[in-house]
């Protein structure tokens, strides 16, 4: 597959199986409450880690929304060198710490076997594509310099384009090849996500505004109903017999 194809196909496929996802797991599990609290207690368990680790994902993940949601800033912070050297070394560190703690992640994992196979290896698969989102972000933060302004200026408008519905994948394509596979792996986490334990937390959070729309739809068809009822001419036009 040519890799601007994929970079313009693979972001909406990759979403469309994860709102799927997660919906199928809804209908399945919207009467096992208690089970998917269970299940988020098993995730968060697994995931939560150590304080350095928490940290690490949070600055990683603030550090690519800013990017995404606020380059021209991010450009102006790194015309200055010494910002933009204090900018790039925190972003270096946290990956570091990252690194590491996603070792604890997987020793965790290791340890803990005790649902499907289909969610053991969904988890698998999703904490061997973290790895890869990490190594690949190092390995480009060292061959590939100042990547918070190349990222503003070359990422931030694909990411915009796939927005608006219209890829603009050669963006992407130009870049190289670790800066494809690092895009490329983001979006295979969020894949397989439906999959593993965490989906858990959005079938949770997809409980109560499903559970109040059926019960503003069962009013209102009450509602219809009894309308429909009082105002029936059919009593008028063909009155019962004594």
């Amino acid at each position: 597959m040519k890799p601007s194809l994929l970079l313009s196909a693979w972001p909406y496929v990759s979403i469309s199986l994860l709102a799927l996802g997660i919906v199928v797991r809804y209908l399945l599990e919207r009467r096992q409450m208690a089970a998917v609290s269970e299940e988020m207690s098993e995730a968060w368990a697994l995931i939560r880690g150590s304080r350095v680790w928490r940290w690490s994902a949070i600055l990683l993940v603030l550090g690519h929304v800013l990017i995404l949601v606020l380059p021209r800033a991010v450009l102006a912070l790194g015309r200055n060198p010494v910002r933009l050297y204090l900018l790039e070394a925190l972003g270096f560190a946290a990956g570091i710490a990252a690194l590491a703690g996603w070792g604890a992640l997987l020793r965790r994992h290791l340890t803990r076997t005790n649902r499907s196979a289909i969610t053991e290896l969904s988890d698998t698969i999703f904490i061997a594509l973290l790895l890869v989102g990490i190594l690949s972000g190092l390995f480009m933060a060292v061959l590939y310099r100042w990547g918070s302004s190349w990222g503003a200026i070359i990422l931030t408008p694909y990411i915009v384009s796939l927005l608006k519905l219209k890829p603009a994948a050669e963006l992407a394509v130009q870049m190289p090849f670790l800066v494809r596979l690092h895009v490329f792996s983001v979006f295979a986490a969020i894949a397989v996500l439906p999959l593993t334990r965490l989906a858990a937390f959005l079938v949770f959070a997809l409980h109560p505004p499903v559970t109040l729309a059926g019960r503003l739809v069962s009013a209102a068809e009450r509602a219809a109903v009894a309308w429909i009822r009082r105002h029936d001419p059919t009593p008028r036009l063909w009155p019962e017999e004594d």
